[in-house]
């Protein structure tokens, strides 16, 4: 059993009310504990055991000639880093907030690493165990073979970070193996699960679902999951798996993988951005939308953290709201089988 790590603790001091909460809010969103949020005026009655429980201090002044004793001896300590000069975060819809959000968190990162939860090994196990509960008595799906298949005219991204695995199955679970799309699957995990994660999925899904191999196509019905060291592009003549780590933060980056996707599919190339922390995605969520590409989004409350599809949403570029289940049923709706 893996043991739980206690999340940083970070302390926000703003002289903006809206800036604090905005701070309070995201940083929330990715797990982290905001120990203390309070204007620079109020830091020197905050008690002294409770300040030396923050990990990392984030301040942003709109006043830059307010002067304090306590807000200069907490800038000039040297045992807990202070985050200063981010800049106002634009209003969530505006695309520039997350760039806004990117550099925010990669400042974090400098100073007390990764933020981002991903899947642990016991959730991807513990799921696998509730599949195998639930298919006990029932026949092992024969996959239909490639040479049968029809090339997908229609790309569907399923794209997640935490709590994606189980979201995208139960999405997957409502598919017929007809289906008249193909899908790449982007799961932000450990490299080292990553395998894992594919052979738990695979392997009772109707659905033919696999690693993602060079000059792979995309057949109708093939769920390829997309590697999370290895960039990928795309050509007529099939996927090209580069000797590359993805650019960004993340990995699989999503907004890379889209932007590549794009770049040949055009409006035949879609996405569904499942849970998960963070907001990857949203940079390219934009493009999709102007190359008039599908973007739907599971719905905030259904998520294990809904971050990374109400990014999309705060951007007004999905195009459709709801759970796994009914993603699925809209999707079959939409392309046939």
């Amino acid at each position: 059993m893996e043991t739980e790590v206690p999340r940083p603790n970070i302390g926000v001091i703003s002289d903006c009310a809206l800036q604090r909460h905005v701070l309070q809010n995201v940083l929330n969103a990715y797990g982290l504990n905001v120990l203390l949020s309070c204007e620079p005026s109020l830091l020197a009655s905050q008690l002294d055991s409770r300040l030396e429980q923050v990990n990392c201090w984030i301040l942003e002044l709109d006043d830059e000639e307010f002067e304090s004793n306590s807000l200069d001896d907490l800038i000039e300590q040297e045992h807990t880093p202070v985050l200063f000069g981010l800049g106002k975060a634009p209003a969530k819809h505006d695309e520039r907030y997350i760039s806004w959000e990117r550099r925010l968190f990669s400042k974090l990162e400098e100073h007390i690493g990764k933020v981002e939860v991903l899947e642990s090994e016991d959730s991807i196990l513990a799921l696998d165990e509730a599949q195998n509960r639930q298919y006990a008595n029932e026949p092992e799906v024969k996959k239909q073979k490639s040479k049968g298949k029809v090339v997908a005219k229609e790309i569907w991204v399923l794209a997640a970070s935490l709590g994606g695995p189980a979201a995208v199955k139960a999405f997957l679970d409502e598919l017929p193996e007809t289906i008249k799309a193909g899908f790449l699957y982007a799961q932000h995990v450990d490299a080292h699960f990553s395998n894992v994660l594919t052979k738990v999925l695979g392997r009772h899904a109707k659905l033919d679902l696999g690693a993602i191999e060079d000059g792979a196509i995309i057949y109708e019905g093939d769920v390829l999951v997309v590697p999370v060291d290895n960039e990928i592009q795309f050509s007529r003549t099939g996927i090209e798996v580069k000797n590359r780590e993805w650019e960004g933060p993340y990995g699989p980056s999503i907004d890379q993988l889209l932007k590549n996707l794009v770049s040949l599919y055009g409006s035949r190339c879609h996405a569904i951005i499942f849970s998960g922390m963070g907001n990857d995605g949203a940079l390219a969520a934009p493009t999709l939308k102007r190359n008039k590409c599908s973007i739907w989004t599971q719905s905030p409350e259904t998520c294990a953290n809904g971050s990374m599809p109400q990014s999309i949403i705060d951007l007004d570029c999905s195009e459709l709201t709801d759970s796994p289940e009914s993603l699925a049923r809209a999707l079959v709706a939409r392309v046939g089988y």
